[in-house]
């Protein structure tokens, strides 16, 4: 590998990195496209910091495999260290994805150094299970499955029973009226949930209803006609650019309800809205997706 060159990445490398990702994915058939928006997500991602957490390696002019890491504080579990990274297939089995995972690991050391020591901090990636080199080597350097999710997927020309809201509840579209309460209804949802974590404001606007992939009109809260209190929500969002791959799709990306309404049909009223065609293609197939695989590792 000595003729290889590590970087932190710049701007300007980003048509490099979008043909890696397209080559990458070319491989390992994730069913995902990335466009130099979605890089300028994770560029101006509230967790990322690529000036010292983010590597490129380069085989003279061809961009041939990247690390990234995004630290996401918090408040009642853990902090995590997300890790994405990727070699291009024409590389693989060289030693540089063991080297960019010794690279993640001691970085990923420094930032859990950084963090408030009272509670642990885990780095994790995430995987299809597909992702055969990236399962083993995340295995080699110390990672382990701790974690299964499932992708279930309902075409939308299938009919769907209507399930009236409980009494006390009005279902409605998202609004930015009761964004807030949105958000707040998430914190309480998922606080007995396996490694969630509270998002704040500016989190919840960057990767949740501020997103250029959610769609307000395929999102639905059930609202406490007393309180004014969202009490359950379903967020969505879809993504065209991989349309160019698979069928049109959207992605049901966040379901939570808040404890004192579970149990009372909440979930199965809140689907309703979402087999309609509010702007929807025609034949989109509707997703629930969790992530596949979540090793992690404690740092």
């Amino acid at each position: 590998m000595s003729s290889l060159r590590w970087s932190a990445p710049s701007r300007a490398d980003d048509p490099a990195w979008v043909e890696l990702l397209a080559a990458i994915e070319e491989a390992d058939d994730r069913g995902e496209t990335y466009e130099i928006d979605d890089l300028g997500d994770e560029w101006e991602s509230v967790w990322a910091h690529p000036e010292t957490d983010a590597q490129f390696v380069w085989d003279g002019a061809e961009l041939v495999a990247f690390g990234w890491l995004k630290a996401k504080p918090g408040q009642r579990q853990h902090h995590r260290v997300g890790f994405w990274g990727g070699v291009r297939p024409s590389h693989r089995r060289r030693g540089i994805g063991s080297a960019m995972f010794e690279w993640a690991s001691a970085r990923g050391t420094e930032i859990a150094q950084q963090l408030d020591a009272s509670l642990p901090v885990e780095m994790d990636i995430d995987a299809d299970d597909q992702q055969r080199d990236l399962v083993a080597v995340s295995a080699k350097a110390g990672f382990a499955a701790v974690r299964t999710f499932l992708e279930l997927a309902r075409p939308v020309t299938l009919p769907l029973s209507s399930v009236p809201a409980p009494a006390g509840l009005e279902l409605v579209p998202w609004s930015k009226e009761l964004d807030e309460e949105a958000r707040l209804a998430h914190t309480e949802a998922f606080e007995d949930h396996w490694g969630s974590e509270p998002r704040s404001a500016e989190e919840w606007a960057q990767w949740y209803t501020g997103h250029r992939s959610f769609r307000p009109d395929l999102s639905v809260l059930a609202v406490d006609g007393a309180s004014g209190q969202v009490a359950a929500l379903v967020l969505t969002a879809a993504y065209p650019q991989d349309w160019e791959r698979l069928p049109p799709e959207a992605w049901i990306n966040t379901v939570g309800t808040r404890r004192s309404w579970r149990g009372k049909g909440v979930a199965r009223s809140r689907g309703g809205p979402l087999a309609d065609d509010r702007g929807a293609p025609t034949h989109r197939g509707v997703r629930h997706r969790l992530h596949a695989l979540d090793p992690r590792r404690r740092l």
